[in-house]
């Protein structure tokens, strides 16, 4: 049975780092490996002091925030580079539930080359399925039958997994490449399900809640990074899943009438006007990153 490399990303949240570490480590035999996107010298202290002399821990500290993609990208080649040939993204924030290693194991055992995913308790709510419209951006996560699932593909969604804990092996990455860099934050794991499906490489819904997970905080929600990057990552989607130019031309119309709603709702929502300023400001490739949080 191979061994899993689990890679997590860090951003000045350390202890949350720890205790999704210390969680996996109940139930599953893997290596970590690290990316600090913190570009702290408090924060790498801090990992460094609490993960001392651990052999299977791996960190990695770039010179500044390189973005989901890029740090998972990164953490994915040192893996390999280390002959890995199994791997675990999981967010920081989330916790593996005991008892889920052999799960874990018997889906890469049972799918290779596959994209796999567990069910996941997202605050209060249960996530099986996450399905995207291309052509307008909405998002849900209801349940469909297979029936619904083949209507709903017709009319412009897509079913994708979500890389808060998702699974996949060195013959997927073999087939369909790393992760997109072109997007700092959010939807690249859209374009990761998208690429398999065109693939024909089966996409995993497995039936067991395997992760909790706490999800974003509305302050987060609210700010010009959250709104900048996910408004964004809407519009490059739109090049990244339709290939034909009057598709693109009927997404952008499309996703520019959502989108320019949702920003009015959100600005009244949080008395921000963070949600317009991305809307306008997102065709532009700005260095927006977040700021540093305190520990408490």
């Amino acid at each position: 049975m191979g061994k899993i490399a689990v890679i997590i990303l860090n951003f000045f949240r350390y202890k949350d780092t720890l205790r999704c570490i210390n969680y996996v480590q109940r139930s599953l035999n893997a290596t970590f490996f690290v990316i600090d996107n913190s570009a702290d010298i408090n924060e790498k202290k801090n990992l460094e002091d609490n993960i001392a002399n651990q052999f299977n821990i791996h960190l990695i500290f770039p010179e500044k925030n390189i973005g989901f993609s890029a740090g998972v990208n990164t953490a994915l080649k040192e893996a390999i580079s280390t002959g890995f040939k199994r791997f675990f993204l999981l967010n920081n924030d989330a916790i593996l539930l005991e008892n889920s290693g052999s799960t874990l194991n018997k889906a890469f055992m049972e799918n290779p080359g596959s994209l796999i995913a567990p069910v996941i308790k997202w605050d209060k709510h249960i996530c099986r399925e996450i399905y995207y419209h291309k052509y307008l951006g909405l998002i849900t996560r209801k349940h469909l039958s297979e029936k619904r699932k083949k209507l709903s593909e017709k009319y412009g969604w897509l079913l994708y997994l979500t890389g808060c804990a998702l699974a996949f092996d060195k013959e997927l990455i073999d087939k369909i490449g790393l992760l997109d860099e072109s997007f700092f934050m959010y939807g690249e794991d859209v374009v990761y399900s998208h690429r398999a499906k065109k693939s024909n490489i089966p996409i995993i819904l497995l039936e067991d809640e395997l992760v909790h997970h706490k999800g974003s905080s509305s302050a987060q929600m609210a700010s010009f990074f959250y709104e900048y990057h996910m408004t964004r990552s809407h519009f490059l989607l739109t090049f990244k899943l339709l290939s034909h130019p009057y598709r693109q031309v009927l997404a952008l119309f499309g996703k520019s009438a959502v989108l320019s709603v949702r920003a009015y709702i959100r600005c009244f929502r949080y008395r921000t006007f963070a949600p317009l300023a991305a809307l306008f400001l997102c065709p532009l490739r700005l260095q927006i990153r977040p700021q540093g949080y305190n520990e408490k």
